[in-house]
């Protein structure tokens, strides 16, 4: 029989490596979001991804109590999670399932996304009284009508009145590329006005994700679909040009063993050839790994020891890390170590640890935060 939640959070716990969340940010970043785009644009939040790692469900009960206008999910787990923690808001599902399970996507309380012509074909089918988006190839290559492919599906939409079109969406593929950005917008802007000619009026116009918003603030249209900007979760020039603030407070960990070695010992750290010591080593271990998200191959991030800066030794393993406390001989178990976040005066910023990792940002934090435990700052 599996651990009620807490009880199953809490057992997590005693392995002693996990990620620090203020949830209070996504509050104060919807603010920053309606400031930049203008408060009659409406924002349908992005849980994507288990809300990139955060909990879909926590992550969409914070913006609704924000006043959020909708979410977009990115599979109909999240639809569901989201239904189950009781929020009502209207939830766009990106394309994720089989054109012949719309309609149980649909059972679960999202507004589907309708990507192609069999996509079209299987929700006209279902013969219900329905909502849908439909998403345009802008240039992306990945979903969307191209613009033979929109033409004829708004005709079909046009002269049925079972499946109402709620809205048009894409997405950019180079947002800070303005050349690339602007044309993408053209065929967008193309789109819409196929879709008018067609005789449909009343629908959402949505365009601008989270760097879009940023580089291009008078891009809004009706509405927009932010994830990062929300989570506070982009690269460092982003956060500080938007001035956001990061869920994602810190990384942690406690040592569980140190062990002293002396000169000329062989280490083999991390399943590597072994190494020979030529000094006196204290190595800590702390029950972090490439499980949890981190490299197991060099460079390894630094971490913070009481007070100072410390290396990681050989390669990462599965669940640990070893760190030389050398030069920490109050360094000892139960002192907490930081991979990320403010320790004192010393700080490691999630743009340096997703560098040391040769990962981007967007990659880095929804890789640590969906493998360790959550504590709440």
């Amino acid at each position: 029989m599996p651990y009620p939640g807490e009880k199953l959070h809490d057992a997590r716990l005693l392995r002693p490596s996990w990620v620090e969340l203020d949830y209070s940010v996504i509050h104060q970043n919807l603010a920053i979001a309606r400031k930049l785009i203008g408060k009659d644009k409406r924002i349908y939040f992005v849980c994507k991804g288990d809300g990139f790692g955060f909990g879909a469900d926590e992550v969409a009960l914070a913006a609704a109590a924000a006043d959020v206008d909708g979410l977009c999910a990115g599979s109909p787990e999240e639809v569901k999670k989201i239904r189950d923690a009781g929020v009502t808001l209207p939830i766009v599902l990106f394309a994720s399932t089989l054109p012949n399970d719309l309609g149980k996507a649909i059972d679960l309380g999202a507004t589907v996304t309708i990507q192609s012509e069999e996509a079209l074909n299987a929700v006209l089918a279902l013969n219900r009284d329905v909502e849908i988006f439909v998403e345009i190839d802008c240039g992306f290559g990945r979903f969307g009508f191209t613009e033979d492919q929109w033409k004829v599906a708004f005709a079909r939409l046009a002269v049925q009145d079972k499946v109402r079109m709620k809205g048009i969406y894409s997405h950019l593929s180079a947002p800070d590329d303005s050349e690339i950005s602007t044309r993408q917008r053209q065929v967008y802007e193309t789109a819409l006005a196929d879709a008018e000619a067609c005789g449909h009026v009343d629908f959402e116009r949505m365009l601008a994700s989270s760097r879009v918003m940023i580089n291009y603030p008078d891009w809004p249209y009706s509405a927009v679909d932010p994830g990062r900007f929300i989570y506070g979760a982009l690269d460092g020039e982003h956060m500080k040009r938007a001035g956001l603030k990061p869920l994602l407070h810190a990384i942690r960990g406690r040592i569980i063993h140190v062990q002293t070695h002396p000169p000329g010992t062989m280490l083999g750290i991390g399943y590597g050839v072994p190494i020979r010591i030529e000094t006196t080593k204290r190595l800590a271990i702390v029950p972090i790994g490439f499980w949890d998200g981190l490299n197991h191959v060099p460079p390894l991030s630094r971490a913070i020891v009481n007070g100072q800066f410390v290396s990681a030794m050989g390669r990462r393993t599965f669940q640990h890390t070893l760190l030389d406390v050398s030069d920490v001989p109050d360094a000892g178990v139960g002192s907490l170590v930081t991979f990320m976040g403010n320790s004192g005066d010393l700080s490691i910023s999630i743009d340096e640890l997703a560098q040391d990792m040769g990962i981007p940002v967007m990659e880095a934090i929804p890789r640590l935060v969906r493998a360790l435990p959550h504590v709440h700052c």
